[in-house]
């Protein structure tokens, strides 16, 4: 409770919230602290009741093929990481109220966009590019972000230095903080961004330590859940489902590992809505222990596609069909 007063006056003291006469509140939102990986806390407003009224709206991250379009082998990378990002974009007035919550007979609302809201990524995914259009038209990086974490690239090592700085500074002219605790700001040719380690040299990823202990604690979880046929949520499978076939990349087989799993959610999800619960099947272990063997093994991924060594020229033709192999050495076979 003492970290949680903390950080309410902290939140109070930044205008990241206000508070308002009881009368104004139009919908009340519970809130609490969760832990960041770093020990300091994150404060949550749980709209997940309100986040059922809002419309859904459909857009896409920057992910992995992103990154490996803009790679170059041998590159330089450093990354960088917004405090507190969300809370830099203001939520428009007449709809504070419905952001509001309680604390010992006090009342707030967020003025600032807050951790919990269902478009709270997608807002502050539309807002940082357009800043980051203007940084790239001054500097030679190639900049890509994923929510609040931007990885610059460039050949040069030294480059770095000066143009790293002048990027931080130009943030912070426009009203953001750098998180630099988080940054990793020495030029590196292995550098972690996106829940993987990028090797620039091999042009290859594998999971970080600390992603893949989660990953294996989640897995390891839910084959209990199954084994004690607990009731599992179905959002709760749901956000295992996502965050397995996000490694896709590390794993191209990985779609294959997730059918009797998915199947059995989506057969929930038409007797039940998305909101209810599922006892998943036993047959949808054998895929999770797969993934467990996957995940424990972590071998890298090449990310590059190889040059290719030859083509397979074909032709069709009422008479027939045929085929010749052309080597690049310019040899038919």
């Amino acid at each position: 409770m003492q970290a949680y007063k903390a950080m309410l006056q902290e939140e109070l003291q930044d205008g990241i919230i206000e508070e308002i006469p009881k009368e104004q509140v139009k919908w009340w939102n519970p809130t609490f602290l969760v832990p960041k990986p770093s020990g300091e806390w994150r404060k949550i407003l749980d709209a997940s009741l309100q986040n059922e009224e809002i419309q859904p709206l459909h857009f896409q991250m920057n992910r992995v093929e992103q990154v490996r379009y803009l790679l170059i082998p041998n590159d330089w990378a450093v990354t960088l990481d917004l405090k507190s990002a969300f809370h830099h974009l203001i939520v428009f007035p007449p709809h504070r109220a419905y952001l509001a919550f309680e604390v010992d007979n006090h009342h707030y609302q967020y003025r600032a966009m807050p951790f919990g809201c269902k478009h709270s990524s997608i807002f502050f995914t539309q807002a940082l590019p357009l800043l980051l259009t203007e940084i790239r038209k001054r500097s030679d990086f190639r900049i890509i972000n994923y929510s609040d974490d931007l990885l610059l690239l460039h050949q040069g090592k030294n480059w770095h230095f000066y143009q790293t700085q002048h990027i931080i500074n130009t943030l912070e002219h426009f009203g953001w903080t750098i998180a630099l605790n988080k940054c990793q700001l020495t030029p590196k040719q292995e550098i972690d961004f996106l829940i993987w380690k990028w090797n620039m040299t091999e042009i290859n990823i594998f999971m970080t330590k600390d992603r893949r202990h989660q990953l294996i604690e989640q897995v390891k979880q839910f084959i209990k859940n199954i084994q004690r046929h607990k009731i599992i949520k179905i959002k709760e499978t749901a956000a295992l489902i996502g965050r397995l076939n996000f490694l896709r990349t590390q794993f191209r087989e990985a779609s294959f590992y997730l059918m009797l799993i998915d199947s059995a959610k989506i057969r929930a999800v038409k007797t039940q809505g998305q909101t209810r619960i599922m006892v998943s099947q036993l047959e949808a272990l054998k895929e999770l222990y797969w993934w467990i063997k996957k995940i424990a093994e972590n071998k890298k991924q090449q990310i590059q596609d190889p040059i290719p060594q030859a083509t397979v020229v074909t032709d069709a033709s009422l008479q027939g069909w045929g085929a010749a192999l052309e080597l690049d050495s310019g040899e038919v076979l």
